[in-house]
């Protein structure tokens, strides 16, 4: 019975030693950039942890060992071959939340292959300094009253916005009333003396230029028979091709020969104006008397 129980003891103790955190290597070294500080003032530490070859090395914050100091941020590890071994330089950011003098004892956690072990560095003293004299009551101090700021609206402000719209609204409203005053004048202006409205195409402007200058001449022609064929049968004929004009003339009713007649002669204006055909002079002339027969039989 007593063996049985001396063997469980044993059991128990090597479990504890193994949950324990290992202590801190002899080359093992913690660097503190200052001695003091303010409460959550942060402070660096450079770790320098040696292990054997093929280990890493993790900054393990919290528990008992820190002493209320909390691990603010780590560095990436940087390592260096040391022998046999290796030396795992870790930069660490802190801050202290206890004030007065302390101690505490970063701690890391070594993993090698499958197993992870816990170690404490070197302790570290450190003073804590409060952020509340000795004789301050632990309450919230009031406020100040608000202060006023130079530079702010000034009461002119407003009124010398709505004085400047009035005026450019004034101004914007003078300028289009003197543009319409001036476009006015324009219109009414009388034309100047000796001069003379340019006169409509007629047919003895046509017949002047048949022979000198066909093209102008068979432009005339084309344009009054068009225009006649409007007034007369309310037909868009200046919009409409000589095709279009003799299909509409046909389907409207009208006499199938004068429409023939009417669409043979605006082909021939056509191909004189835009294909720079050139009939013969009794051409011209029979093409000007149709021209005259079509807009004097509107006439």
């Amino acid at each position: 019975m007593l063996r049985r129980m001396a063997a469980l003891a044993m059991v128990a103790l090597v479990a504890l030693c193994l949950a324990a955190p290992a202590a801190a290597d002899d080359g093992d070294r913690v660097t503190i950039s200052r001695r003091t500080a303010r409460i959550g003032e942060q402070i660096d530490l450079l770790l320098e942890v040696h292990t054997p070859a093929g280990a890493a090395v993790e900054v393990t914050p919290g528990g008992p060992a820190w002493n209320g100091v909390e691990v603010v941020s780590v560095d990436p590890p940087r390592t260096r071959a040391d022998g046999a071994g290796l030396v795992h330089l870790v930069r660490v950011v802190v801050a202290p939340f206890t004030p007065g003098d302390s101690t505490f004892a970063p701690v890391v956690t070594v993993v090698l292959g499958g197993d992870a072990t816990p170690r404490v560095l070197p302790t570290v003293s450190l003073s804590v300094a409060p952020t509340l004299a000795p004789n301050d009551p632990l309450e919230l101090s009031k406020l100040r009253p608000p202060v006023a700021i130079g530079g702010a609206e000034s009461p002119l402000l407003r009124p010398a916005i709505a004085l400047s719209t009035v005026a450019a609204a004034v101004v914007l409203v003078l300028l289009v009333w003197l543009l319409v005053r001036a476009i006015r004048g324009v219109l009414r202006r009388p034309a100047p003396e000796g001069t003379e409205a340019p006169a409509f195409p007629s047919l003895d402007g046509a017949e002047s230029l048949l022979h000198n200058d066909p093209v102008a001449a068979y432009r005339v022609l084309a344009s009054l028979v068009r225009a006649e064929l409007g007034r007369r049968y309310g037909l868009p004929a200046p919009a409409l091709t000589t095709g279009e004009l003799r299909r509409r003339m046909e389907a409207e009713g009208l006499d199938r020969w004068q429409a023939r007649l009417v669409g043979g002669l605006l082909e021939e204006c056509d191909a004189v104006v835009y294909a720079g055909y050139r009939p013969a002079p009794e051409r011209r002339e029979a093409d000007l008397n149709m021209a005259r027969e079509i807009v004097g039989v509107g006439a």
